[in-house]
């Protein structure tokens, strides 16, 4: 067994631990996360904007209206959009909110307020577009098959379906940084 004294020599000859971070590198952090998640918001609202976008164009080039059931379907697909892109934006507005120079109980606070707004949004929200918007792909499915080739028409089968498999997995993988990157700027206090 060691003696005090040894035991006290041991622990004077550590090295001091540079585990506790310091606020300056906290804050670069958290702005840099900002940024990113910033960034994210962008391109998820310009991607389903575009998306949105040719939809409508599209919408207008077949005269969807003029079809009950492909009407449905576009509108659907288009309305998941349109909602996608107004979740973005609150989404947005609620990042600029966030005060890095704020006090750190204030910062915590307003970071847990957006870690669970965007927590929802992945969790309930987004499901639920997806899967709505999937199902407005299938109302588009019957005129398809009435009016294209066999071929044309599993083709389009095929590919739709293979993208929203591959597209939900690239998702799920995104909300999983995202939250990541949530969670670090949630539990900075």
């Amino acid at each position: 067994m060691k003696t005090f004294e040894e035991l006290q020599n041991t622990w004077n000859q550590q090295t001091e631990s540079n585990l506790k971070p310091e606020a300056t590198d906290l804050i670069q952090k958290a702005e840099a996360h900002t940024k990113m998640i910033k960034r994210n918001h962008f391109w998820t609202r310009l991607i389903l904007s575009l998306s949105s976008i040719l939809l409508i164009a599209y919408y207008i080039w077949v005269a969807a209206y003029k079809h009950t059931i492909f009407n449905i379907g576009l509108c659907i697909m288009i309305t998941m959009l349109l909602l996608r892109i107004i979740l973005e934006w609150v989404s947005e507005k609620k990042l600029e909110n966030l005060k890095s120079d704020a006090t750190l109980i204030e910062y915590s606070k307003q970071a847990h307020q957006f870690y669970s707004w965007r927590k929802k949004i992945h969790y309930i929200f987004t499901p639920v577009i997806y899967l709505v918007y999937i199902a407005g792909f299938i109302f588009l499915l019957p005129v398809f098959k009435a009016n294209f080739s066999h071929g044309f028409y599993l083709y389009i089968l095929i590919s739709g379906f293979g993208f929203f498999l591959i597209f939900g997995l690239f998702m799920i993988r995104k909300i999983k940084k995202e939250l990541a990157l949530l969670q670090f700027l949630k539990n900075i206090s």
